[in-house]
């Protein structure tokens, strides 16, 4: 199926996972967020997306960060690429969010507002956080998943009646 030999993808597999082996950090240099750490990471996300301030997004992003949108094909690499791409959505006030978890991940359900004034449901954005800043983004635009999170479809005027429940640091 390659128009290659056995032998040829072996090698091939073999020097993909010695490189791997000399770039990965040691154990001891991963360092995970505590879950005030990673809270303050969210805050400050929430609050960089709520007000389309690129700078203060990019800064909380690791240069190598990602943001990926599942089903599309739709894909950034890149804090600034990330920044511009994010803030480009809207202007300040368009969006309300909650903080929220999802699979022990930092994660914020975001609220679009429409024509009427209304924020509704939109999607729920998780965030894959280290000790410092936001490596990956993964936005999931479905309004239906608000319902398996126990929020409501629209942003309640006077913000979450409910705290943030707590997470644990992604592995």
């Amino acid at each position: 199926m390659l128009g290659t030999t056995t032998t040829a993808v072996k090698s091939t597999l073999q020097r993909a996972r010695a490189r791997l082996a000399e770039t990965a950090p040691s154990p001891d240099q991963v360092a995970e967020p505590t879950e005030p750490q990673a809270r303050a990471l969210l805050g400050e996300y929430i609050a960089a997306f709520e007000n389309a301030d690129a700078a203060a997004l990019e800064k909380l992003l690791r240069r190598d960060a990602t943001l990926e949108l599942p089903p599309s094909a739709a894909w950034f690499s890149g804090g600034e690429a990330i920044a511009t791409a994010v803030t480009g959505l809207g202007s300040p006030g368009d969006w309300r969010m909650i903080a929220t978890a999802a699979n022990g991940q930092p994660a914020a359900a975001a609220y679009l507002r429409g024509a009427d004034g209304a924020y509704r449901a939109y999607g729920i954005v998780v965030l894959t956080v280290t000790a410092t800043s936001i490596g990956r983004l993964v936005v999931f635009g479905d309004p239906g998943l608000f319902r398996a999170f126990g929020l409501p479809p629209v942003y309640p005027e006077r913000g979450p009646a409910r705290p943030p429940p707590p997470f644990v640091a992604p592995r």
